[in-house]
């Protein structure tokens, strides 16, 4: 990601260049020398000087401190426009305003994000001397990181560069016949437009500002020494940066491409409202709030970005594509995130409001119409059994508490049958003659509360770990399953009263069987998240001193699969 750069109070001549020098009385005296041309070994604002034609742009270079910038030894390329003395009376006050609002705010402005630096001057100036040839045909970087087109006699497509160009001695001056356009980025456009009411976008930009940091540039800062441990910097450059950005899609870096889906404010209150009752957590969970909160808001933010550049489809169109990913788009999970004809009727992005940006489109949606289960977060659940994090052993019911129902990992041999991640767990009883019901516990991870779902425990048959285990694969299981979990209210539903999801229901032994054992289950509490999942599904075999003829009661079980159905909430909605 493109860092942002700021320098802090110190010595840096930078610093001082930038600290804002107003006009002074004498400006006039600038002009002593007249005459307009070259000067022999002159600096950059030495030859400005001499243009009469350029004082309106001179003047609002001075008054932003940039006399002392470009009298510096740095190399620069100045693409200086003509413009009316109205013009740079405006741009001037615009400065000075933007700076006596940020003091009476209690707010840092950083002189380089001030609106008339940002857009105007360092989108006039570039780094290092650029030639200008009659086959010039290139792109060249502004000092605000815009990216403009140059040729032999055009700037940007927009301004006629004057044939006469001046070298100086730290780089290069053009004279250019009106001013460039800035054109905002989409995080600018989306500052632009963070306004209250229900069109705005202040909700959007609140967020995003929530992951805001700055942080000190060590190999970029001058230290002055050590006290009480701490290195003393002399200056301190700092450099800021967005979480959200850098996981998500870089909306503030002009050297990339996205198209950017920002819900208004209206969208924006209904979608993360409706959103909450996925993730009501049990009120035991202290974080239940903050995280309720921060996941209803990134459920909608997933599938917002999308970098039109890094598409997984090598043939895609950005005139008319057949389909779009969002930059959470993961090949392991190609079901999620991915959008068919999103230009087309009926498309995510059809008829929506859109704007050009300088590195993308940022479209605007009143209505959120994009499916949850185009989500991450939806995600089908699948627990493998063999993972002991995931499981809990019932300890024999009696006094002396000791387990006595084992839970062994199996590895796979038999390639006939096709086992998740080629292991699975075996679960019996270590003693004969016994009443007890030899059965498991599973931690159900990252569940949503209010969402349907189909659960689903898959099977292994003994012959997947023992080819030989023909007369044990013969013999049939009987199984039980169970639900559950804390209450919204924090209140356990304990085992004894836990919720039946199916009783004596047949497994065959001989297959891989996959056992559907409730449909549309909908949970009160999410565990999204959680690193400790409150909620839990027993599965337990058959109930008897001996098992049945035909039965077994060693349990050979492959995996959990919780399938989210959230349309069919919305269905009975």
């Amino acid at each position: 990601m493109k860092l942002r750069y700021s320098i802090q109070a110190g010595v840096a001549a930078l610093a001082v260049a930038l600290a804002g020098v107003s006009c002074t009385d004498t400006w006039d005296d600038h002009y002593s020398v007249g005459s307009v041309g070259n000067v022999p070994g002159a600096t950059l604002w030495e030859n400005l000087l001499q243009d009469e034609t350029l004082h309106p742009f001179v003047r609002v270079l001075d008054s932003c401190g940039y006399s002392r910038v470009l009298s510096s030894s740095q190399a620069y390329t100045v693409w200086a426009p003509v413009i009316t003395e109205a013009e740079a009376d405006q741009l001037i006050a615009q400065y000075k305003q933007a700076k006596a609002d940020a003091a009476a705010a209690k707010q840092k402005l950083d002189e380089e994000d001030n609106p008339t630096v940002r857009q105007f001057i360092r989108n006039h100036i570039s780094l290092y001397r650029q030639a200008v040839t009659e086959t010039t045909a290139d792109t060249v970087t502004m000092m605000n990181g815009k990216r403009m087109t140059v040729s032999a006699d055009r700037l940007n497509n927009e301004a006629d560069i004057d044939a006469v160009s001046v070298a100086a001695s730290n780089g290069m001056l053009y004279k250019i016949d009106q001013s460039l356009a800035y054109y905002p980025n989409l995080w600018e456009r989306i500052q632009e437009n963070a306004t209250g009411g229900d069109n705005g976008l202040d909700s959007l930009y609140n967020f995003f500002m929530r992951w805001e940091r700055e942080e000190l540039n060590e190999a970029a800062s001058v230290p002055g020494g050590v006290k009480d441990g701490q290195t003393v910097y002399l200056d301190s450059v700092m450099y800021s940066y967005n979480i959200l950005f850098n996981n998500y899609g870089e909306l503030d870096a002009e050297d990339s491409l996205y198209w950017y889906l920002a819900p208004t404010n209206k969208a924006w209150r209904e979608q993360v409202e409706k959103n909450y009752g996925y993730f009501n957590y049990h009120e035991n969970n202290v974080d239940r709030d903050s995280l309720r909160e921060f996941y209803s808001k990134m459920l909608m933010l997933e599938n917002t970005f999308f970098n039109v550049g890094s598409q997984p489809d090598p043939n895609f169109d950005a005139a008319d594509p057949d389909s779009i990913c969002s930059t959470a788009y993961s090949s392991y999970y190609p079901g999620y995130n991915v959008f068919q004809k999103p230009l087309a009727a009926g498309g995510i992005l059809s008829g929506l409001t859109e704007v050009d940006c300088s590195n993308g489109r940022l479209y605007t949606t009143p209505e959120w119409t994009i499916s949850d289960t185009k989500s991450n977060f939806m995600q089908t659940i699948k627990v493998e059994a063999e993972y002991s994090d995931y499981y809990i052993q019932r300890p024999r019911e009696d006094s002396t508490n000791v387990t006595a129902i084992v839970a062994l990992s199996r590895t796979a041999v038999n390639e006939k049958f096709a086992v998740s991640n080629d292991r699975y767990l075996l679960v019996r009883d270590t003693r004969d003659q016994w009443s007890n019901k030899p059965g498991i516990t599973f931690k159900l991870p990252h569940v949503l509360s209010n969402c349907p779902y189909d659960i689903k425990v898959v099977f292994a048959t003994p012959l997947a770990g023992d080819t030989a285990a023909v007369a044990d694969a013969a013999l049939k299981r009987q199984i039980s399953a169970y639900t559950y979990h804390y209450t919204a209210s924090g209140m356990m539903i304990s085992p004894p009263n836990a919720i039946a999801l199916l009783e004596n229901h047949d497994v065959d032994a001989t297959k891989m069987d996959t056992v559907t054992v409730a449909e549309g289950y909908t949970f009160p509490i999410c565990t999204y998240g959680e690193t400790d999942p409150s909620t839990y599904l027993t599965i337990e075999s058959y109930y008897a001193y001996m098992p049945m003829d035909g039965y077994s009661q060693t349990l050979y079980i492959d995996c959990i699969i919780l399938e989210p159905k959230p349309e069919a909430k919305e269905e009975d909605n």
